[in-house]
């Protein structure tokens, strides 16, 4: 039941976010065959622009290409926005409960509290799991339309790579839904885009490297992820760390808060 009524309360948000980001991303690799030529006279331009092409890993993949292309474009799009919408849905799920004044009915069901907080993350990570589905589906029907040389096992591990980091944004959105009495939707797409700066700039500056074992798009950046064929483990390993411990932290005060009616 808590299952089902969370995927009914967020179907008409994944369809929107779905729609926006993945349908933004289908366009623009549309656009990439007129583009093609263009791009290649900028390639060179992009990857000698100092700071600003290593922050948005100009430097390490070629625009020229379809692969560059995707890299810098849908990895852009599906960052950001994917981000947003997971961290977003997280920051909601639990405090929605007290905001609107449901938790007393709700947790009068026969239900343990803990059982019906697991039911609502799988919810969400389900959730999550479509919109990266249909995301991968989006970008590889894009490039199969446009043409090119790419390959698609490394374009999967690109989106794998998307879905860990959004579970982890959902997660830290979680874990502040379960401090919070009511819905802060600019928190959940603060904290996104907080990370996406860190990540930028712990790129360009030398102080600031330790960042990317704070920020979830680290190791999920597409001039990484593509052009070295693989995902930084040890990273990912920080980021599973990081969404483990959100989410019992958030389990473990739920079931102990005193809600609001």
């Amino acid at each position: 039941m808590v299952f089902k009524q969370e995927w009914r309360s967020y179907s008409k948000t994944l369809l929107i976010w779905a729609v926006c980001v993945e349908g933004l991303y289908f366009v623009m690799l549309l656009m990439f065959p007129q583009l093609r030529d263009t791009m290649k006279d900028v390639a060179d331009l992009y990857k000698n622009m100092g700071a600003f092409s290593e922050a948005f890993g100009m430097d390490k993949m070629n625009i020229g290409t379809v692969t560059g292309f995707y890299g810098t474009y849908v990895g852009a799009i599906l960052s950001i926005g994917g981000g947003m919408f997971a961290a977003m849905i997280g920051t909601s799920v639990l405090a929605k409960e007290e905001g609107g004044h449901t938790a007393e009915y709700l947790f009068t069901l026969p239900y343990s509290r803990k059982n019906i907080v697991i039911k609502k993350m799988l919810a969400i990570a389900s959730i999550i799991l479509v919109f990266e589905v249909v995301g991968a589906a989006v970008g590889l029907l894009g490039v199969a339309i446009v043409g090119g040389e790419y390959s698609v096992a490394n374009l999967l591990l690109f989106h794998v790579g998307q879905m860990c980091m959004h579970l982890e944004l959902a997660s830290i959105g979680i874990l502040i839904s379960a401090y919070t009495k009511r819905v802060n939707v600019g928190v959940g797409l603060g904290i996104a885009l907080l990370m996406y700066f860190l990540d930028m700039m712990s790129r360009v500056l030398d102080q600031l490297k330790v960042c990317k074992y704070i920020t979830p798009f680290y190791y999920a950046n597409a001039s990484d992820v593509l052009v070295q064929e693989k995902i930084d483990m040890g990273l990912l390993a920080v980021g599973g760390v990081v969404t483990v411990v959100c989410l019992v932290t958030a389990i473990t005060h739920y079931n102990r808060k005193d809600l609001a009616a």
